[in-house]
C-alpha cells in the first residue's frame, strides 16, 4: 500500500492501495475522510482489544508542546538522529522496529526490506517531513513503497507529520468491516434483518428511521416514559429532559480541550476546579473513581495541536450531515415546519473583539459565514438585542448557516413517523446489560425479566449507560456534562433569528437562544449553557454548582434581554424554567462508533460521546450504523474509535496520566487524593437529594445485577 501526500499545507494527498505491485484503488482525500474507502488487502489485522498502541519512531526535533507526549514507552525520540547517516537510520529501524516512522532523514532502499522482515503484519507508516529549500527525504521509489506495503505521507513539518500519520494509521488499523462481505447477502433473509437499538434519544431515533426505511425491522427500549407522554423533565435523558431547543451549525461539538490549558501550554485543571472556581465541575467533591480520574486527566493532557486535528475531524461530520439534513427536509417536509418549531439562520454574538475577529476566520474556513456585522450592524438589523449593543456589550456578530427546531415537538413528531413506518417502541424497559456468548462475542441483551435476542444491536444510552457498557471498549469512556436552561418571553421588538452568545472565559461561556412557543401560543425564546462535568454518576449534582451555572445564564440573559428577563423574573417564570440535562461527553471530545461481532454475522455498535453535536451529527451516526450493517466501511468507523488516542499514543492513555506529576491538582487536592477502583462510595449511592428523589434514573449499585439508565 502506498500512500503519497500532495499539497500537504492544504491537507490533501493521493492515496493508492497496491497489493503485489497492482493498483486496485485509486481515491484523493483529505483529511476529513478516510484513505481508502475499502478494506485493504495484505495486512493480518488482530483483535483490537488485543491491539498494542503502535510503535513510533521520530528522528527529529519536536516543538515544545509535543515532548509531553514522548514519555510514553510506544514513542521512541531519537532527535539526534535528525542529520545522521543512512547506515545510522538503518541501525535505528532495526533496533527499535517501529510501526511508525517519522524523519526527514534519507531512508536506504535496504532499509524498507529489513523494516518489513522485522514487522511482517500490519501496516508501515512513513512521514516524511520537507522543508522548503531543502533536499527531500527519503525520494524513495513507488515500485520500493509497494512491494513492502508502507504507507508514505509527506508533510511541511514535524507536527503535520505527526498529525498525518496518528490519522493514517487510526485507519489502517480499522478498516476491516466486523461484518463479512459473504454475511451480507445471507443477511437479506427472513429473520437476519431485525435491529434492537436500546436509548431513545434523538441520534437513535435518526438511526431507527433510516435503519427502518432500508428495510430492517426495528425495536427500540428506552427505560424512561414515552416523550410524547409530557412526563416531568426529570424522568428524561438528554434529548427530552433539558430545553425545548436544538441548533444545527458547521461548528457544533467542536474540541473543548484547548480550554483546559493556559497561555503557557500548561494545564489549568478545568475539569478538578468547581464552577463557582471558574471551573466545569458541578459533581460533588468526593474521591473520583480510577476511570472518571482518567477520564479528567486525558481531558487535560490532550495537546492543542492534536486537539485541533480531531476538530476536523468533528467539522468534517457536520459537514456531511448539512447534506443528510437536507435530503431529510426534502423527504420529510412535515419534521421541519411550524409545528416543530423550524427556523432557518442563525445568528453568532460576540463581546470580545479579538475572539470576534478569530472566529469570523474559523467560520470562514468551513463556510459558514453567510454575512458578518458590526455592532451597529446588529443593531439595525435585530431591534430586539438594540440595548445590548447601546451598552456596548456586542463587538458584532456573523449569521451562519444552520436552523433550529424545537426538539420536544420535533421528537414526537418522528416517534409517530417512526410507528407508522412500522418501528416498535418500548417506553418504560430498561435494558440491564449484554450477555456475552465468549469474550467479544454478543449473544443477547438482558433485560430484569428476558433475554433480547435480534441480528444487530445498536446502543446509544446517552450519559446515564456506563453499567450497560460494561466489557466494551467504550467502558468509561463517556461520562457526563451537565447543561442549565431557562426561558424567557421573546417580547417586543421580537428577536426574529436564533442566537449563539459566545462569552470567552465566562460561566456562561457559550448560550443558544432558540425561538419557541409555548403551550399558550405565546413565543419564548429557550435558552441554554454551561458545562458542568458529573463524572459516570449523572445524578451526583453538588446543587450549590448547579446554581452557580444558572447564575452565569441569569447574567447573560440579563445583559443581552434585559426587558425580558425582567418581566420573567418579576412575574416567576425566570426561576420556574430552570431544567438541566445531562450531556454524553468524551474526554477527546470526538464522539464514539464501536463495533462488537454478535452471533450469527451480526453486529454491536455503541455509538454517543457527541457533547453538544448529537442532534447535529445523528444522520452521519445512522448512515455509519448502516455501512456497518452492509460490511462498508464509513469514516466514522475509525475517526470516532473509543480507543483511537491510545491506538497511537499509549503516553496518552489514562493509565499513564495519573500520576501527581502530571496532574498538579492532585497534588494539593486532598479530596482526590486516594483513588477507588471500582464501584460508587457508599456515600453515593446512599444520597437521595431534591435531583434524584424525583427520579427513577438514580443510579443503582454495580454490585447489584448488571443493571443501567437507558434515557432519551
Amino acid at each position: 500500500m502506498h500512500v503519497e501526500c500532495r499539497d500537504a499545507g492544504s491537507t490533501r494527498y493521493r492515496a493508492r492501495v497496491a497489493q503485489s505491485g497492482d493498483v486496485c484503488q485509486a481515491a484523493e482525500c483529505d483529511l476529513g475522510r478516510p484513505v481508502a474507502q475499502q478494506s485493504c488487502v495484505g495486512f493480518v489485522l488482530v483483535d483490537k482489544r488485543d491491539m498494542k498502541a503502535a510503535t513510533v519512531l521520530i528522528l527529529l526535533a519536536l516543538p515544545l508542546d509535543v515532548p509531553a507526549m514522548m514519555s510514553s514507552a510506544n514513542i521512541i525520540y531519537r532527535p539526534e538522529l535528525d542529520a545522521a547517516c543512512p547506515d545510522a537510520v538503518t541501525d535505528a529501524l532495526l533496533v527499535h522496529s517501529p510501526d511508525v516512522l517519522i524523519t526527514r532523514s534519507v531512508l536506504p532502499r535496504r532499509a524498507l526490506a529489513e523494516w518489513r522482515t522485522a514487522r511482517p503484519d500490519g501496516p508501515l507508516i512513513v512521514a516524511e517531513v520537507t522543508i522548503a529549500g531543502e533536499p527531500g527525504g527519503a525520494a524513495l521509489a513507488d515500485d520500493e513503497i509497494s512491494r513492502h506495503q508502507v504507507l508514505r505521507c509527506t508533510a511541511h513539518d514535524a507536527i503535520e507529520a505527526l498529525t498525518i500519520a496518528e490519522r493514517m494509521w487510526n485507519e489502517a488499523v480499522s478498516v476491516s468491516p466486523t461484518v463479512a462481505p459473504s454475511s451480507v447477502a445471507a443477511s437479506h433473509a427472513p429473520g437476519m434483518r431485525s435491529v434492537t437499538l436500546v436509548g431513545g434519544g434523538i441520534v437513535n431515533l435518526i438511526t431507527a428511521l433510516y435503519l427502518v426505511r432500508h428495510g430492517y425491522e426495528v425495536t427500540l427500549y428506552d427505560k424512561a416514559p414515552d416523550p410524547r407522554a409530557k412526563a416531568d423533565w426529570i424522568e428524561y435523558g438528554c434529548t427530552r429532559g433539558g430545553g425545548d431547543g436544538r441548533m444545527f451549525t458547521l461548528t457544533e461539538a467542536d474540541s473543548y480541550n484547548a480550554r483546559s490549558r493556559r497561555s503557557d501550554g500548561t494545564s489549568n485543571n478545568l475539569l478538578t476546579l468547581p464552577v463557582s472556581n471558574d471551573g466545569w465541575r458541578v459533581s460533588k467533591p468526593d474521591d473520583p473513581l480510577d476511570l472518571e480520574r482518567q477520564w479528567v486527566d486525558e481531558f487535560h493532557q490532550l495537546p492543542t495541536w492534536l486537539a485541533e486535528s480531531y476538530n476536523r475531524d468533528i467539522f468534517s461530520v457536520n459537514q456531511a450531515a448539512r447534506s443528510q439534513w437536507t435530503d431529510l427536509m426534502r423527504t420529510d417536509p412535515a419534521l421541519f415546519g411550524k409545528s416543530t418549531g423550524y427556523r432557518e439562520g442563525i445568528l453568532r454574538l460576540y463581546l470580545e473583539a479579538d475572539y470576534f475577529a478569530r472566529h469570523i476566520i474559523r467560520n470562514n474556513r468551513v463556510g459558514a459565514t453567510r454575512r458578518v456585522l458590526t455592532s451597529g450592524e446588529v443593531r439595525d438589523n435585530y431591534p430586539a438585542l438594540a440595548a445590548a449593543c447601546d451598552n456596548g456589550t456586542v463587538a458584532g456578530g456573523i449569521e451562519v448557516v444552520g436552523f433550529t427546531v424545537n426538539i420536544h415537538k420535533f421528537v414526537a413528531q418522528l416517534i409517530t413517523l417512526l410507528e407508522s413506518e412500522g418501528a416498535e417502541l418500548r417506553w418504560n424497559t430498561q435494558v440491564a446489560g449484554i450477555q456475552w456468548e465468549r469474550p467479544g462475542i454478543v449473544a443477547g441483551l438482558e433485560t430484569e425479566t428476558a433475554l433480547i435476542r435480534s441480528h444487530h444491536y445498536v446502543l446509544s444510552p446517552g450519559a446515564y449507560g456506563n453499567e450497560l457498557l460494561r466489557d466494551t471498549e467504550s467502558h468509561g469512556k463517556i461520562q457526563g456534562m451537565l447543561g442549565v436552561w431557562l426561558t424567557i418571553p421573546n417580547i417586543e421588538p421580537q428577536l426574529s433569528k436564533s442566537v449563539k452568545i459566545a462569552r470567552n472565559g465566562h460561566r456562561a461561556e457559550e448560550t443558544n437562544v432558540t425561538l419557541a412557543i409555548d403551550e399558550s401560543g405565546g413565543s419564548t425564546l429557550i435558552c441554554g449553557s454551561g458545562y458542568g462535568w458529573t463524572g459516570l454518576d449523572p445524578q451526583n449534582i453538588d446543587l450549590a454548582q448547579l446554581d452557580a451555572l444558572f447564575d452565569g445564564l441569569d447574567d447573560t440573559l440579563r445583559r443581552f434581554f434585559p426587558k425580558a428577563h425582567e418581566a420573567a423574573r418579576a412575574d416567576g417564570t425566570l426561576h420556574e424554567s430552570r431544567q438541566h440535562c445531562i450531556r454524553p461527553w468524551t474526554a477527546s471530545c470526538l464522539g464514539v462508533f464501536e463495533r462488537v461481532a454478535a452471533m450469527g454475522h451480526g453486529v454491536l455498535i455503541v455509538t454517543g460521546g457527541h457533547n453538544t453535536g448529537g442532534f447535529t451529527q445523528s444522520p452521519v451516526v445512522a448512515e455509519a450504523v448502516l455501512a456497518a450493517f452492509e460490511g462498508r466501511q464509513h469514516p466514522m468507523h475509525s475517526r470516532y474509535h473509543p480507543r483511537r488516542l491510545e491506538q497511537f499514543y499509549a503516553g496518552a492513555t489514562p493509565a499513564a496520566m495519573t500520576s501527581p506529576s502530571c496532574c498538579p491538582y492532585l497534588r494539593t487536592n486532598s479530596s482526590w487524593a486516594k483513588p477507588r477502583s471500582s464501584g460508587l462510595s457508599s456515600q453515593r449511592a446512599k444520597e437521595h437529594d431534591s435531583i434524584t428523589s424525583r427520579s427513577p434514573l438514580a443510579l443503582q449499585s454495580t454490585t447489584a445485577t448488571r443493571s443501567s439508565t437507558i434515557s432519551s
